[in-house]
C-alpha cells in the first residue's frame, strides 16, 4: 500500500541531504492501481517528518484519494543537514510537488500541519489548490511577538548555530508509521534536543510571510486548533478564520495537543481525522 518514494523532480533546485533519511523520515505515497481524479498533498512541520502524517494519509487513501507525503529537505536525516536548509528549500519542494500533481490530477488538495500549514498557505496562494486544510497552523497573526524579534534571532545565528534544549521521549504519543516509535530517540537527539538558531529564523520568517498571504486564500478552507497546543495555540486559527476568503470551517479540539493526528486524546484524534475526511470528500 505504501510506497516510500515521491517523484525525484520535486527536489530539483533545493538542498540535497547528505545523510539518508531514517525510516520514519522517508517520503511516501499511497497510489491506487486505477488512477483516481483526486489527490492530496500532505506537508509535515518544522523538524518533523512524513511518518507523523500516516494516520490522515491512510484514511484519505481509503476514501479514494491518491496521497503524497514528501519529506522536506533537512528533515528526518540529521541535525547537520538541518543546519544547511532555508525556507526556500521547503517552499520550492512543496511548489514543485503541487505543480506536478496539478498536471496529473483534475483535483488536488493540500493539508499542512504546523509549519507545513504555513507552507500550504504560501503554495496555495501562489499556485492554487481545490481545498486546503491547515492543521495546528504556524501562521503569524497581528501582534505576535517572535516576528518582531527576527533581527535579533538572525544576528544570534551568526555566532551560535544551535543551543541545547531539554527533550525526552513521551510514550503517550502513539505513532502509526512502520516500526514506530523506533526512530524517536534518534530524531530527538538530532533535532528536538537543540534550538537551531538560523532555522528558527527561517521558521518565523515563513510564518510572517504566510500571515500576510492567508487573506488571499479563496478556496474552501478547514482549520483545526487544539486546546492543549503549547506550540502555536489557537490564535493563528482565529486569525485565519477572520481574514481568509470563501468557505471556511474551523474545528477546535479542547483536549488535544499540537500533535492531534497521533494524540493521547484518542477521541480528539478521531474527530480531527474525520473532519479532514468529511471536508475533502464533500
Amino acid at each position: 500500500m505504501i510506497r516510500y518514494s515521491v517523484p525525484l523532480e520535486w527536489y530539483e533546485g533545493v538542498y540535497h541531504d547528505v545523510k539518508a533519511p531514517c525510516l520514519a523520515g522517508r517520503s511516501f505515497s499511497m497510489v491506487h492501481e486505477t488512477k483516481p481524479e483526486k489527490a492530496v498533498l500532505l506537508i509535515h512541520g518544522y523538524a518533523g517528518y512524513p511518518g507523523e502524517l500516516v494516520r490522515p494519509a491512510r484514511e484519505l487513501y481509503a476514501d479514494g484519494f491518491d496521497v503524497f507525503v514528501p519529506r522536506l529537505p533537512g528533515c528526518g536525516t540529521s541535525g547537520n543537514d538541518f543546519q544547511h536548509v532555508r525556507r526556500l528549500d521547503w517552499l520550492e519542494t512543496a511548489e514543485n510537488a503541487l505543480l506536478d500533481l496539478k498536471r496529473k490530477y483534475s483535483s488536488v488538495s493540500v493539508l499542512g500541519h504546523s509549519m507545513g500549514a504555513a507552507i500550504a498557505v504560501m503554495v496555495a496562494s501562489k499556485i492554487s489548490a481545490d481545498k486546503v486544510v491547515l492543521a495546528a497552523p504556524a501562521v503569524a497573526w497581528p501582534g505576535m511577538k517572535p516576528p518582531k524579534k527576527l533581527s535579533v534571532i538572525y544576528l544570534f545565528s551568526l555566532f551560535k548555530k544551535r543551543i541545547p534544549t531539554p527533550w525526552h521521549h513521551q510514550s503517550e504519543f502513539v505513532m502509526y508509521y512502520e516500526n514506530a516509535p523506533a526512530d524517536d530517540d534518534y530524531l530527538g537527539g538530532e533535532y528536538w534536543s537543540w534550538v537551531y538558531m538560523r532555522q528558527l529564523y527561517e521558521l518565523y520568517k515563513l510564518m510572517e510571510e504566510a500571515g500576510k498571504e492567508v487573506g488571499n486564500l479563496s478556496m474552501p478552507l478547514l482549520t483545526i486548533s487544539a486546546g492543549k497546543d503549547q506550540i502555536v495555540g489557537s490564535l493563528s486559527s482565529d486569525y485565519i478564520m477572520s481574514v481568509a476568503k470563501g468557505e471556511k470551517k474551523h474545528l477546535h479540539l479542547p483536549q488535544c495537543t499540537h500533535f492531534f493526528f497521533y494524540d493521547p486524546d484518542k477521541k480528539g484524534e478521531e474527530q480531527a481525522v474525520e473532519a479532514v475526511r468529511e471536508f475533502l470528500r464533500s
